[in-house]
């Protein structure tokens, strides 16, 4: 007899296989099942199923400028990850639009020890902070927080220095969150680095003066990028 999670489980991946099929090429699609399914085993995950915004209590917040929700692929996450702990000493990782903690779970084995994630859907904020809950019992130093709000309303610390993007939002909420990180870093001056997965407004980077330091593309459709802002830069 089949198991009913594995069998949900493999719904899913059927699922999915077939939108990422029929929205770009059989050849995409299973190589992003394929580390799908090798990312959900090794850090002990279940974040894979996309969920519709009209799903999810978001309260009284605009939706009209966010997107569904939909994982990060593993394997330009975990590369992006991979290359920051090279160019940065930096310990404290921001996910802004959260989801289901993927990012966040992921950043603390490349070795992040302050976590933060933002996501107005409260269904989300409650699975990411469970996906947290049971990772912190691996690490010794682990310290997170996920906030349930707005990203507009997020108040920017002045140790927080790379923060992640998984193409959440439209290009106003972009420039507006740029604007705040901009004003942290004249206040608290420190290198600030954005990585940036699927990058459709990366120009609006460079309105704020941030420099790619690294990019991967892989398979025509999967992008990352990291870019970095040093202090005392004008925009």
């Amino acid at each position: 007899m089949i198991n009913p999670d594995a069998l949900k489980k493999l719904t899913n991946y059927i699922k999915l296989f077939w939108y990422f099929a029929s929205n770009w090429n059989p050849v995409l699609a299973s190589f992003l099942i394929y580390h799908d399914i090798k990312g959900e085993k090794k850090y002990h995950l279940n974040t894979n199923t996309p969920v519709e915004l009209k799903d999810l209590t978001t309260g009284h917040h605009d939706t009209s400028k966010s997107s569904r929700y939909e994982a990060v692929n593993y394997f330009v996450l975990e590369d992006l990850m991979k290359k920051i702990r090279l160019l940065s000493p930096c310990k404290i990782f921001t996910d802004l639009g959260c989801g289901k903690g993927r990012a966040m779970v992921v950043a603390a084995h490349y070795g992040f020890t302050t976590i933060y994630g933002v996501d107005f859907a409260k269904e989300l904020c409650r699975i990411a902070e469970m996906n947290m809950s049971a990772a912190a019992h691996s690490f010794e130093d682990l310290n997170y927080k996920v906030y349930c709000q707005n990203v507009l309303d997020y108040e920017i610390n002045s140790e927080e220095c790379v923060f992640f993007l998984f193409n959440p939002f439209e290009e106003e909420i972009i420039r507006k969150i740029l604007r705040k990180v901009d004003h942290s870093q004249k206040i608290h001056p420190r290198a600030v680095y954005f990585l940036y997965v699927s990058p459709r407004f990366i120009e609006t980077f460079f309105e704020f003066d941030y420099d790619p330091v690294y990019r991967i593309k892989k398979l025509r459709y999967l992008e990352g990028v990291i870019l970095k802002k040093m202090p005392g830069k004008k925009t």
